[in-house]
């Protein structure tokens, strides 16, 4: 299933409710941003990588920037669209766009089941933070 990413700054009503899908079905352990706090997160300069499929939101992740890095936190995928690449789509493409751009990726939070899918992809244990680039 082929997604395409797209940066969110403001979310229309549409991009609002699949997000919440997303987090109805992928809470506690995968996206848990409830409105109020999406809100808040982009007012402060934040946005969403959002994975398109068919016009539909089907994967997020929240990134937010600085300087010359990008840290990534809560992330999710509809559970219709799991097990179908989505997540590794996208992060194929944010990889792509970041040496692209001269970015580094940083997690500061990861869960231990998907350490080694990241370390696989490139990414870093580098003291307390999983980096890329």
């Amino acid at each position: 299933m082929p997604v395409k990413l797209e940066i969110i700054r403001t979310p229309d009503e549409a991009d609002l409710n699949d997000i919440r899908k997303i987090r109805q079905e992928t809470s506690p352990q995968g996206f848990t941003c409830s409105d109020d706090g999406l809100e808040t997160f982009l007012a402060a300069g934040g946005w969403i990588w959002a994975g398109r499929f068919n016009d539909r939101i089907v994967g997020v992740l929240l990134a937010e920037p600085q300087e010359q890095r990008i840290i990534l936190s809560q992330a999710g995928v509809r559970q219709i669209t799991q097990r179908r690449g989505v997540m590794h789509q996208m992060l194929q493409l944010i990889q792509q766009q970041a040496r692209n751009e001269g970015l580094t990726l940083e997690l500061s939070t990861c869960p231990n089941d998907l350490r080694e899918t990241l370390f696989r992809r490139g990414f870093q244990q580098i003291d307390d933070k999983i980096r890329y680039n």
